[in-house]
């Protein structure tokens, strides 16, 4: 975290597709200290400029992924206001791991770069956070 909200990353959809998380784990890998972190995960309709990431598939047999991923953000995603699909308080000290009921992940539209965005908040920590993200197609 450089700042008091950072996006760790994003998922950007296509009008082919509609991506939807499934499996978020968050955690820190900064000195062990008793700070307490926000998580959210919220719609955006232009995913910023950032790093881009294509992740592996899970299975070598299936084609690359066509949603695109971005992290290392130099500038945020304009995130859609009142549309937080998720968000947690976390202690830095623990980790946590959200697995979505089967009826229940959380869907992006079929909209190309629109998609989801995770995203930290805390006043003044600058340590490291981590984000994982598993998401089907």
């Amino acid at each position: 975290m450089a700042s008091a909200t950072k996006t760790a990353l994003v998922v950007s959809s296509t009008s082919a597709i509609r991506p939807e998380f499934y499996d978020m784990l968050f955690g820190s890998s900064a000195t062990p200290a008793d700070n307490a972190l926000t998580i959210f995960v919220q719609r955006f309709t232009a995913a910023g400029t950032s790093t881009a990431y294509v992740p592996p598939p899970l299975d070598p047999g299936d084609p690359a992924a066509t949603a695109v991923g971005g992290i290392t953000h130099t500038i945020e995603p304009t995130y859609t206001s009142a549309k937080v699909v998720f968000h947690l308080g976390l202690n830095q000290r623990a980790s946590h791991r959200w697995i979505a009921d089967p009826r229940g992940p959380l869907k992006m539209p079929a909209t190309a770069s629109n998609g989801l965005g995770v995203y930290w908040v805390h006043a003044s920590f600058t340590g490291n956070v981590e984000t994982c993200v598993y998401f089907n197609e």
